[in-house]
């Protein structure tokens, strides 16, 4: 028989297993994994603001690119929240959440953004977000195998993303890294 509780007994039951979870001195791959979920939320509004107001001689091939970004985001931001929830985990699903996970920002400034300045932006998140998924690969590797082959393909998109960008500004792929 399964026991009734009420929704605020079930919020204050994830509050507790998410403080637990986002101890920052013995991180898990769940925690890591909803860091990652915040950023995708954060530059899912980031890549549509781009999209709309980028403006210059690059207009017709970054509108272009900007939606395929925020369609590829789309993907792994619902694939990577899935596999959480299926591992028995709450992703990150509110504003508020993905505000206090993520750790990538916007602002309403941005549209005013050079279409090279809007690049370098979005070549400095992916950059941050890949950082935090070979994290949470070696974090997944100990916990959850599935997951660790979910970030790894993820990874391996971020990788190819930021080649791309780095093309587009005349850069390699790691230029600029150490920065």
């Amino acid at each position: 028989m399964t026991e009734e509780h009420t929704i605020e007994e079930l919020h204050q039951a994830e509050t507790v297993q998410e403080e637990k979870e986002h101890n920052h001195h013995n991180p898990t791959a769940a925690a890591m994994t909803n860091h990652i979920i915040s950023n995708q939320a954060i530059l899912h509004v980031k890549l549509h603001q781009y999209h709309w107001y980028v403006k210059g001689p690059n207009f017709f091939s970054l509108h272009e690119k900007f939606e395929n970004l925020y369609d590829e985001n789309a993907k792994y931001y619902d694939e990577i929240a899935e596999r959480l929830i299926a591992s028995g985990v709450k992703p990150a699903s509110t504003t508020e959440e993905y505000t206090k996970y993520g750790l990538i920002s916007e602002s309403p400034k941005d549209k005013y953004l050079s279409a090279e300045k809007m690049v370098e932006n979005l070549v400095d998140d992916y950059r941050l977000t890949r950082d935090l998924t070979l994290r949470t690969i070696r974090l997944a590797k100990e916990e959850d195998f599935v997951l660790e082959d979910t970030m790894i393909e993820y990874k391996n998109y971020l990788d190819k993303t930021i080649w791309m960008l780095q093309a587009f500004l005349g850069q390699s792929a790691l230029e600029g890294e150490d920065e």
